[in-house]
């Protein structure tokens, strides 16, 4: 590699651990080239640094990495750019983490847990639950963000959940009078709908426990906030005031 993360204009506490994953990433590379498609070590390097490229393909690459969605680069890409042109791997790096910290505070991430193959109504159901949590609760940054995300996410398992217990219970209901019309008596539930009914309930109702437990924990975390005491002097009067930090403070 040519310019190490030294150079990089990057935050400090970052650094070693950037270079361990870029090290980590041209190794690797190293590696296939050498195994798998039987290059020298010499010719291994120069292929995974790109040492060949022209000045035309390797600004081309440089394009390429920086025009992808922020999810699909790698740290081989990183160790790319930053080899190359170590200020374009800075300015790279922190428009990922941007990106990652816009995906946490619009909720997606969280959203993402949940819908993992989901629909984009799905999506939308679980934000509305959250955007419904943060207008009455207000949250501030960090952990207080981070719980209502949790309590949304409790909620909208315990909706899913419940749903897919009724949709069970309905479907046994439905097969139990078509039983009983055919037949004439009705016929014991089946165990593996029993089963799955049970297993249905179990899960809303640890939703709905889980649930309960963060907006405790709110609760809790608004009422041990720190009070703070000082003395405001008008004439001859002493008053002392106590309030409570509030994000605007900080």
């Amino acid at each position: 590699m040519g310019d190490t993360l030294a150079d990089v204009p990057a935050d400090r506490a970052e650094s070693e651990p950037l270079a361990a994953e870029l090290a980590g990433a041209y190794g690797r590379m190293v590696a296939f080239y050498r195994d798998q498609l039987e290059l020298s070590g010499p010719e291994a390097d120069a292929r995974a640094r790109g040492a060949d490229d022209t000045p035309a393909e390797a600004a081309a690459d440089l394009a390429r990495i920086g025009d992808r969605p922020p999810d699909q680069v790698s740290w081989f890409d990183l160790n790319r750019v930053a080899d190359r042109d170590p200020e374009a791997f800075a300015v790279l790096w922190r428009a990922l983490k941007a990106a990652a910290r816009d995906e946490l505070d619009s909720g997606h991430r969280a959203a993402r847990a949940l819908d993992w193959d989901g629909r984009p109504w799905d999506r939308a159901r679980y934000l509305a639950i959250r955007d419904s949590f943060r207008r009455d609760y207000r949250p501030g940054p960090g952990i207080e963000a981070a719980l209502v995300d949790l309590a949304a996410e409790a909620f909208a398992d315990y909706l899913a959940w419940s749903e897919q217990l009724h949709m069970q219970a309905g479907t046994e209901a439905d097969i139990e009078r078509n039983d009983l019309g055919r037949h004439g008596k009705w016929k014991p539930q089946r165990i593996f709908s029993a089963e799955a009914m049970a297993n249905s309930a179990r899960m809303a109702e640890q939703a709905h426990a889980r649930f309960l437990r963060t907006v405790a924990t709110l609760g809790d975390l608004r009422r041990t906030e720190p009070v703070y005491v000082g003395q405001v002097n008008i004439a001859p009067q002493q008053i002392n005031i106590a309030r409570l930090v509030s994000e605007d403070d900080e």
